[in-house]
């Protein structure tokens, strides 16, 4: 055989060969046309022996690949021995139309590819009515709401065949284009509902959503996933859960989200907005050094909580507030959200006298009048009593009593005429004539001690303001109480005004409530926020700067004479 021919025989049987591999990999379809979301399955089978797992990732551009698995069969036909080897894959179709199932490669071999038809679930309906068995649901109300508007999005899975209520799923609804958030209200309900004169029964799901910018927003579709509850099915299982597997999907939600219009002051849409007060206790009487609560909250139907903008309170001069943290609260047990901000406010009198809390206010859109609204809070008028008394438990000042004059430690007088009672005229008391002398020397050695007082007494009036040697230097309490003031530590700075009092002020006795009787206004609202920030039950952020600020102002006023103070008073601000 010459060359030329030996190749051309190699060439043919590498081409049989090659023909034989590719058709090596068969695929079936369990039927043609298919509903959206049915299942179908794709059969691979081969007469040789596959041993490489298939790649089924190209299915995933048009359908969703729900099991798979694989069996052999091997068969002896007179001595000889075949083998077949088989790929089952149960998938459904995402959307309609003429889809190509592409071919799928098996190591070295690759199957054909196939096209299925996919038609829409009403189109499956064998009575040309357009109404199906099983319907899935999603509807916006309203279709084209303003920014940051409760949009309530309804979920309903309708259906006139019986479910098996084990095996029923539905997806949540996603948000797939658009900027927004997503809350359930309630629980599931069913109930009954007529679609083109049929009647359904219904299971519903409602959310609300709030799209965050304007434009086009959308909601994916949702997925049902079931079976039917055929008895027959049931009866041949074993095990009871049997049931023709099906899958509905609904259509995506598309919504337009129209941009606000132009308002003063913060955009709040909701269908009511009120606000409430609450004062404990609620006699509304402010007494100096003891806080009252007050309690506001902004109440908000078709608004989250933490869309509710914070409250702008204004005490007025003579009255310190103090806010704590607020609180959130979202009630999603309705057709609607309702949220709720609540602050609580700290409020001390300062100054005595009568002053009005001014009005709080809150602007915002109704969404059923389609204008904007006010909700208000009437000023609220306050009493602050206490600050200018200096015996406030109205009890009787104890009597100063001079001290009793300390008596010698050797007795100038014998045992007989200490004894002797106070109503005794001297003659009685006459001592003898032997101790004139003692007497003498008495009197004389107090008149030497009488002098010696008197004139140290007038040395101390005439220089009353120089310093003590051990005493330090009086800049230095200010700039202690300045570094304090500075970095916002609150006990230093008490500590810092006690010193100044006592070193620099030389008030007696040396505490707060002794410099806040003497002080002015700012400085004793200054002293009241630092109290509070040291006493209060709730912890708050101290600013230092109106301390030291105060102090400056107090110092460049020029300190006042201070008058004798009364140990035996109760002080107001207890140090």
């Amino acid at each position: 055989m010459s060359l030329s021919k030996l190749i051309a025989l190699l060439l043919v049987c590498w081409s049989l060969a090659g023909t034989v591999l590719a058709a090596g990999v068969q695929v079936q379809l369990d039927r043609d046309t298919v509903q959206v979301g049915d299942d179908f399955t794709l059969t691979f089978s081969s007469d040789q022996a596959l041993t490489t797992t298939p790649d089924f990732t190209p299915l995933n551009k048009d359908f969703q690949v729900t099991g798979t698995s694989t069996s052999t069969n091997v068969q002896y036909i007179n001595g000889q021995m075949s083998q077949q080897t088989s790929w089952l894959v149960t998938l459904f179709a995402n959307h309609a139309g003429n889809l190509s199932i592409p071919s799928i490669s098996f190591g070295s071999v690759s199957s054909d590819p196939l096209t299925i038809q996919v038609v829409d679930q009403s189109a499956g309906d064998p009575t040309g009515a357009k109404n199906a068995d099983i319907l899935v649901e999603l509807t916006a109300d309203p279709p084209n709401p303003y920014v940051q508007q409760q949009v309530i999005v309804t979920q309903r899975l309708l259906h006139v065949v019986p479910l098996l209520p084990t095996r029923a799923s539905m997806s949540h609804p996603e948000l797939e284009k658009g900027k927004g958030l997503i809350q359930q209200l309630g629980t599931t309900k069913s109930g009954v509902i007529t679609r083109n004169g049929t009647r359904y029964n219904m299971i519903e799901r409602r959310y609300a959503v709030f799209p965050q910018v304007s434009g086009e927003l959308s909601i994916g579709r949702t997925v049902f996933q079931g079976a039917l509850d055929d008895r027959r099915s049931r009866q041949s299982d074993p095990f009871g859960i049997g049931g023709k597997q099906v899958r509905r999907f609904s259509e995506p939600l598309l919504i337009q989200v129209q941009a606000h219009p132009q308002v003063k002051g913060t955009w709040l849409p909701a269908n009511s907005l009120t606000l409430n007060a609450h004062w404990e206790p609620v006699n509304k009487t402010l007494k100096a050094g003891e806080p009252v609560t007050l309690t506001i909250a902004i109440i908000a139907d078709g608004l989250m909580a933490e869309q509710l903008p914070a409250l702008d309170l204004k005490p007025p001069m003579g009255i310190k507030g103090y806010a704590n943290q607020p609180v959130f609260h979202n009630d999603l047990g309705g057709s609607s959200v309702v949220g709720m901000r609540e602050e609580k406010w700290v409020l001390m009198g300062t100054a005595d006298g009568d002053y009005v809390l001014p009005e709080i206010k809150i602007d915002w859109w109704d969404l059923k009048a389609k204008k904007m609204q006010t909700a208000r809070l009437d000023p609220t008028p306050l009493k602050v009593t206490g600050v200018g008394q200096t015996n406030p438990t109205n009890e009787p000042a104890a009597a100063v009593q001079a001290p009793a004059p300390t008596e010698p430690a050797t007795s100038l007088l014998n045992p007989t005429e200490q004894t002797l009672p106070s109503s005794q005229t001297p003659a009685e008391t006459k001592p003898p004539s032997n101790s004139y002398w003692i007497y003498a020397v008495v009197v004389m050695l107090g008149s030497i001690l009488l002098a010696v007082a008197i004139y140290w007494l007038r040395y101390r009036r005439l220089k009353p303001h120089m310093p003590s040697p051990t005493a330090p230097n009086s800049i230095m309490p200010l700039k202690a109480l300045q570094a304090a003031c500075q970095n916002n530590d609150a006990s230093a700075a008490f500590q810092a005004l006690q010193v100044w009092i006592r070193e620099d002020l030389k008030l007696a006795p040396a505490t707060i409530a002794t410099l806040r009787a003497q002080a002015d206004l700012p400085l004793k609202q200054a002293l009241d926020d630092l109290s509070t920030v040291l006493y209060a039950a709730t912890t708050h952020v101290w600013d230092g700067q109106e301390l030291w600020q105060a102090v400056q102002d107090y110092q460049q006023a020029g300190v006042p004479a201070i008058k004798p103070s009364m140990p035996a008073l109760a002080d107001l601000y207890p140090n």
